[in-house]
This record gives C-alpha cells, sequence and structure tokens, in this order.
C-alpha cells in the first residue's frame, strides 16, 4: 500500500526509532548529483558540497565524466529525515550541483531494517511492517 503524504517524515523517523529498539543505527547515504551548468570543475564542486555537509555527515567524493557521487555512513542517535532533507537542500542551494537521485540504507548494528530512494522531489522508502510479516513502502515528497 502506498501511502503519499508531506508529513510522513515525522513517521519515517518513528518507525527508524521503533525499529532500532536499544541497538545502534547507521545510515549509509550515496547522493548522486550532476553538474547545473556546462563547463563546472566538478572535483572543485563536490568537494565544496562536501564542505558545506560536514556538519551533517563526512562526505567522500567519487567523480565521474559527467557526474559524481557524495558518500558517507552516519550513526544516528534518533531519524535520519532531517539529515537527508539538509543534504539535499544544501547541495542544491549551491546553484552549481543539482541531486539527480540518492540511496539509502538503515542498519541496526549488521541487520538492514529500512532501503531509501529517490531524487530531489521525492523519496521512496521499504521497510518491514510492525508484524515482520510485510513490507510497507512509504513515498514521501520534499516540500519547501
Amino acid at each position: 500500500m502506498f501511502k503519499v503524504a508531506s508529513s510522513g517524515w515525522e513517521k519515517l523517523d518513528k518507525e527508524i526509532l521503533r525499529m532500532k529498539e536499544e541497538n545502534q543505527v547507521s545510515a549509509l547515504l550515496s547522493v548522486e548529483v550532476v553538474p547545473a551548468q556546462e563547463n563546472i570543475d566538478l572535483q572543485k564542486e563536490l568537494k565544496n558540497a562536501s564542505t558545506s555537509t560536514a556538519d551533517l555527515c563526512e562526505f567522500e567524493t567519487d567523480v565521474h565524466e559527467d557526474h559524481g557521487a557524495l558518500n558517507c555512513q552516519k550513526l544516528l542517535e534518533d531519524g535520519f529525515s532531517d539529515v537527508l532533507k539538509d543534504v539535499i537542500n544544501r547541495v542544491n542551494s549551491l546553484g552549481t550541483l543539482f541531486v539527480a537521485g540518492f540511496q539509502a540504507e538503515i542498519y541496526r548494528d549488521q541487520d538492514l531494517i529500512m532501503i531509501m530512494f529517490g531524487d530531489s522531489y521525492n523519496a521512496t522508502v521499504i521497510y518491514p511492517h510492525e508484524s515482520g510479516k510485510k513490507l510497507e513502502v512509504m513515498q514521501l515528497e520534499f516540500t519547501i
């Protein structure tokens, strides 16, 4: 069942906390970016994006011919939604790069408990239902 809601971000964080229990939770995040205009030094701009988001997560950069990626692993104390939304907003606000997509995996200790993917406009989240017998799919929107 798909649930469309811009207020679903709070539910996402509550689900992470529910699945966390007393364990450590971490996120692997990969943000794919493309130049917003021609003739941009992609390596330099990825470094700028990494610096501008350093307080959120320590990103490593990966540069390709026409696109790049910012990758990080972060321990989560509470939810993940603010980190994800802030990273996307900061990278897009630089004006030189645009977030074309992202993938995130949330782990409780070594166990995968949630996957997310999307772009600058929306996100899809897949996680186990409380009963453990089915998967939940949540569609979330990034709003201004």
